[in-house]
């Protein structure tokens, strides 16, 4: 399996995500990762925003040698785990008259639910990725730029992967022995 990167563990949430929340009756809703290269200007349908907060090494590094029969080489393996987490935040425009939409809290809240289902633990583990745990939900306020009072929630997931790095070693091919005076 090659190693994940950004890209590759968004490729495999990001479907998870989208499919889910149409499935549960949340459509419209737009899902792209937070700060995008470009500006785009506030997003008026209700969206959830998704971005990488911090990548850790851990544990040790794995270090070992195998023999390599089909290009009769020997390789030398590292193997290191890494947890990564990833934020979720959502932005829902909030009207007084539409007193029964969902709200941004409403967003995050079903997040959560879907990437702690057995169905996205099930995909994540078939792609090498396990899901260690989902962090509290924070519901922020920030006054917008029409100056009304609008949520924030956010929530934070980590996934844990295994990377490797395979390199090819040189090895002895001929050993010489001999009894030598020192």
């Amino acid at each position: 399996m090659p190693n994940q990167t950004d890209n590759s563990i968004i490729k495999i949430f990001l479907p998870i995500l989208n499919s889910a929340l149409v499935a549960d009756g949340f459509t419209n809703v737009v899902v792209q990762q937070s700060s995008q290269p470009t500006l785009q200007g506030i997003n008026t349908k209700a969206s959830i925003y998704f971005f990488k907060v911090s990548s850790k090494r851990y544990g040790f590094l794995g270090r070992n040698d195998r023999w390599n029969a089909d290009n009769e080489e020997m390789e030398h393996v590292e193997k290191q785990y890494y947890e990564s987490t990833w934020q979720l935040m959502s932005l829902v425009l909030q009207n007084p008259s539409t007193p029964n939409q969902y709200t941004a809290s409403d967003l995050v809240d079903e997040s959560a639910s879907i990437m702690q289902s057995d169905q996205t633990r099930a995909i994540l583990n078939d792609n090498g990725i396990g899901i260690l745990r989902i962090q509290n939900i924070s519901n922020p306020y920030f006054v917008d730029d029409r100056d009304n009072f609008e949520a924030s929630p956010a929530l934070e997931f980590t996934l844990v992967y295994l990377n490797s790095r395979v390199s090819n070693n040189n090895y002895f091919d001929t050993f010489q022995s001999g009894i030598f005076r020192i």
